[in-house]
């Protein structure tokens, strides 16, 4: 049986591929998603990123409470 033996550019080919999926395998472990980042709210929030300045907040209302009573939970009227 002939078995045809890796060239040089074979195995240069191989690294270069190993090499860029490390790099992205990396890449995703220590740069998550930036999409998923709350800014240090609760889950209750959904915020925005902006081009420029401070992103933009808001609160997911309340699915069990009644319309107009998506306030805080534990907060007094």
């Amino acid at each position: 049986m002939n078995r045809r033996y890796l060239t040089r550019g074979d195995m240069a080919g191989l690294l270069f591929i190993a090499a860029f999926c490390a790099a992205v395998a990396l890449a995703l472990l220590f740069f998550p998603r930036r999409a998923e980042r709350n800014f240090g709210f609760g889950p209750e929030w959904q915020c925005a990123r902006m081009a420029e300045g401070d992103p933009i907040c808001v609160r997911l209302a309340n699915r069990d409470a009644p319309n107009g009573e998506a306030g805080d939970k534990g907060a007094s009227k």
